[in-house]
């Protein structure tokens, strides 16, 4: 999905699609999110050394890593992530591991679904899955008092699902469902193209979600088999947010060895990145749904998420947004909506997506001109200390939850190693210059950059 865990999401029965993915990843917050680079904190950090020290780290007997951070908050929220993602799929396989982790949670050997059902509607908890590139994550969320039973609940889902016929083919017929629906519908079909081009010769190339190829050839036995590759402790990692300390944190350690201890390692190692290209010809696809409209995307080079100048990448795209709205939205009247943005990922990749273009043949002028429109040092100081705020403040924000610290801990955990990085943001943010913020842009964006487009049209 793109990405990464959506900050406070809490859904049981999630539908994987590529708009929705990518819509997330072209989104503020994924910039945000994705931006906590690699540099130590100074003494100088106050944010960081006072929350540091409220983790604290384990290791089960089968040598799982475990990262405990503790909360005033009475919410418990587990994440258990199993790295590795698309790379290990095969391309006619794309879906099955979102696939297989919603039967996951639709009952197990101790728990049925219809007795899971009723114990959420009685203790008011969630279970909850995602899978993306890089990574998936299953996870509970619950109030402390009763933890007990719902971790039963979800460590039997993790350990013994049932994986039935009739709960495959009820998924498997909505998935080809939203495989139709998805490419009848100019948006998504942009998406699903927009990721095919990028992806088609990386590592990357095998989707997260079904395809029109992999909805009809995934059977129940590819899904039981690739349980078994899931559940190798070398590609699992468990992460959990709440009020634990003393004895009480030493039982929950215990009770994570017992329910997750054995899994037997195997042959997992995690899978090379690779660079994207983005040396490629421009592409358009009919589709007569998007009637007079067109929905179009450009790719770019941009900042790894630990590169030293991605956080002032990521703030000279908020002056090119405030840009676009005001030029090629406002005056020139071109688009309904645009924007720019990530796709996230080991590999970033820069977005440029306009939505519902309604002046095909000055569309891209009016962005070209945009770009050359960038502020200059004076204008770039006038608005930074707003566009900073802005950033720190939606940092703040996505920590206010126990789901929300839980997703900045795996994103952190999935692509620098280290627990902690997310706290690091702030004071990155406060240390970008001027200067900072315009030689980003000029690197990435400004002096004539390769910009390939992928576009859907009508007619």
């Amino acid at each position: 999905m793109y990405s990464d865990l959506v900050p406070g999401m809490e859904k049981s029965d999630m539908k994987k699609n590529c708009l929705k993915n990518l819509i997330i990843a072209l989104s503020f917050l994924a910039i945000i999110f994705a931006g906590c680079a690699s540099t130590k904190a100074s003494d100088e950090d106050p944010y960081y050394k006072s929350n540091i020290g409220e983790f604290s780290t384990h290791t089960l007997s089968n040598k799982i890593p475990v990262v405990v951070k503790k909360s005033g908050s009475q919410i418990v929220v587990v994440r258990v992530v199993f790295e590795g993602g698309t790379p290990l799929i095969a391309p006619e396989k794309a879906g099955i591991e979102g696939l297989l982790l919603n039967l996951m949670l639709h009952g197990g050997r101790e728990y049925s679904y219809e007795e899971i059902q009723k114990m959420q509607y009685d203790k008011t908890f969630t279970l909850n899955s995602s899978s993306g590139k890089d990574y998936s994550v299953m996870g509970l969320k619950c109030i402390k008092k009763d933890f007990d039973s719902v971790f039963s609940v979800f460590s039997d889902a993790v350990n013994s699902p049932l994986l039935e016929q009739s709960d495959f083919d009820k998924f498997i017929l909505q998935e080809k469902d939203g495989v139709q629906r998805s490419l009848s519908d100019p948006s998504e079909q942009l998406s699903i193209e927009l990721y095919k081009t990028l992806y088609d010769d990386s590592s990357y190339k095998t989707s997260p979600d079904f395809t029109e190829q992999s909805v009809n050839s995934v059977t129940l036995e590819d899904v039981k088999a690739h349980y078994k590759k899931l559940m190798d402790s070398n590609r699992i990692k468990i992460v959990v947010v709440g009020n634990f300390e003393g004895e009480e944190l030493e039982t929950l350690i215990a009770k994570l060895d017992g329910a997750f201890g054995s899994i037997p390692a195997g042959g997992y190692k995690k899978p090379a990145a690779g660079r994207l290209n983005f040396n490629k010809a421009d592409k358009t696809i009919i589709n007569p749904n998007a009637g007079a409209s067109a929905y179009s995307a450009g790719l770019f080079y941009c900042p790894n998420r630990y590169d030293k100048d991605y956080v002032a990448f990521a703030i000279s795209l908020m002056y090119l947004d405030d840009i676009f709205f005001s030029h090629v939205r406002e005056e020139g009247g071109a688009v309904y909506s645009i924007g720019s943005g990530v796709l996230s990922g080991q590999n970033m990749a820069g977005v440029i997506s306009a939505y519902k273009i309604s002046d095909k043949e000055n569309i891209r002028r009016l962005i070209s001109e945009s770009i050359a429109m960038f502020p200059d040092k004076n204008g770039v100081e006038a608005k930074l200390d707003q566009y900073k705020n802005k950033y720190i403040t939606t940092l703040f924000d996505s920590g206010q939850n126990a789901a929300g610290v839980a997703a900045n801990i795996v994103t952190s955990l999935e692509y620098s190693n280290f627990y902690g990085t997310y706290l690091k943001r702030s004071k990155q943010v406060q240390d970008v210059s001027a200067k900072d913020v315009i030689d980003a842009y000029k690197k990435y964006v400004g002096d004539g950059t390769k910009i390939f487009w992928v576009t859907v049209i009508g007619d």
